[in-house]
């Protein structure tokens, strides 16, 4: 068994992949965009208290000291082969800035954390995963604190052999909402000895740093900001997915070949998802609203498209469960569809109150969200409502749009 490092790591690849696949098709397409992301907690309960705040500003003052070492680089180029050699020289001179792209504010009268970041696209995208994790892990050193690593490694094995057990083939995707590093670390541990006797099942984590550690693959593709900047870039919320599509298919050629459909809701996704686009890409990712309806309407769209279920796949990971993803796996075999899950906050914080363990330590449901680009608002339409993110005005504007043109669901 690897040994568990209790600090996070000062490397560049204690990152989600998905990440550094954005950055290089953003460096390819749109260069000099400059953009703004906001921080949402979802969760206004959760409240920060002024020393998590200054462990948080520390820590992200720290970000300018990592660099992409040559271990790092070559790394990819053998793990990663789709990213580019231009793109791996871009990221040799990479360096964050955070004293001049981050401003961060703690109210202390509500205990609301109010957080920016502002820079070229390309330059800033890094800060997301990064931030998020740092967010998610003062609040566990500095709020609450009514927990314990007691039995996670055992849990975690537990689950891994459950998923196992039932035919599901399974990422870590934990990265953002971990309760520290030490806890993805456990996680990554007791993944890869429940698995052991089992390949095949467990597909790797997002977490590059831990894909290396672990000798897993690295796994992502893409995410919503990708869909939400294209549109607002270009114009057109009926068209925002397909072009965002046609654009990273032109950037990987094939790989990371599996489709986000929630940015404006999976109506207008399908819309655009047409017969050389569901043949390009190998399938696509559900990650919000109903599971099992969504299987339904994407074997109804291949089938209409002439494609055949069994050479696609879908690929879930919004809010799973190992027993979730279970039942999710039995719908799929009933259609004859390939199947695979992406388990992130139930993998990495998932803890019960050292007082009371009968009583959850419950996880920060938190998100950094692309909010504008070239001074453009960007919006996310998901098949939730509560999810939806950006300006008001202009979520309330791209609905109506999407509404006349029949592309936004009931």
């Amino acid at each position: 068994m690897q040994q568990i490092e209790e600090e996070a790591p000062q490397s560049i690849l204690d990152q989600d992949l998905y990440k550094l696949c954005m950055q290089q098709a953003i460096l390819e397409h749109y260069p000099e965009v400059v953009v703004e992301y906001g921080f949402v907690n979802r969760d206004l309960s959760m409240r920060f208290n002024t020393q998590a705040f200054d462990w948080i500003q520390k820590s992200i003052a720290a970000l300018a000291n990592i660099s992409a070492s040559s271990k790092d680089l070559d790394y990819l180029r053998t793990a990663c082969p789709y990213l580019s050699s231009s793109y791996l020289e871009f990221l040799a001179q990479f360096r964050y800035d955070p004293a001049n792209e981050i401003s961060c504010r703690l109210d202390e009268d509500t205990g609301a954390l109010d957080l920016r970041v502002y820079g070229k696209w390309s330059q800033v995208i890094l800060y997301e995963v990064t931030v998020l994790a740092l967010i998610s892990e003062s609040y566990y050193r500095f709020v609450d604190t009514d927990w314990d690593f007691s039995g996670q490694i055992d849990e975690i094995k537990a689950k891994g052999a459950a998923l196992v057990i039932a035919g599901c083939r399974f990422a870590e995707f934990g990265t953002r909402r971990r309760r520290s590093y030490k806890a993805q670390d456990i996680v990554m541990a007791g993944l890869v000895q429940a698995t052991s006797e089992a390949p095949g099942y467990f597909n790797g984590t997002s977490n590059v740093y831990l894909a290396r550690k672990y000798g897993v693959a690295p796994v992502g593709t893409v995410g919503h900001e990708w869909t939400m900047g294209i549109a607002a870039l270009e114009g057109t919320y009926e068209n925002g997915n397909s072009l965002a599509l046609r654009k990273w298919h032109s950037t990987f050629k094939g790989h990371l070949g599996i489709a986000l459909t929630d940015t404006f809701g999976t109506k207008a996704f399908f819309a655009n998802f047409d017969s050389e686009l569901a043949s390009e890409y190998n399938g696509v990712r559900h990650d919000s609203g109903d599971p099992f309806k969504f299987i339904e309407t994407v074997c109804d769209h291949y089938r209409s498209l002439g494609i055949g279920l069994a050479t696609k796949t879908i690929v879930f990971s919004d809010g799973l469960s190992p027993g979730r993803a279970i039942l999710i796996k039995k719908h799929c075999d009933k259609y004859g569809i390939k199947c695979s899950f992406g388990i992130g906050t139930n993998f990495t914080n998932d803890f019960c109150r050292a007082s009371n363990p009968k009583l959850k330590s419950e996880a920060v449901n938190i998100v950094i969200k692309l909010f504008k680009c070239n001074g453009r608002l960007c919006i996310k339409l998901s098949d939730v409502t509560t999810k939806h993110t950006g300006d008001i005005a202009e979520v309330n504007r791209a609905r109506s749009e999407l509404t006349q043109l029949g592309l936004l669901a009931e």
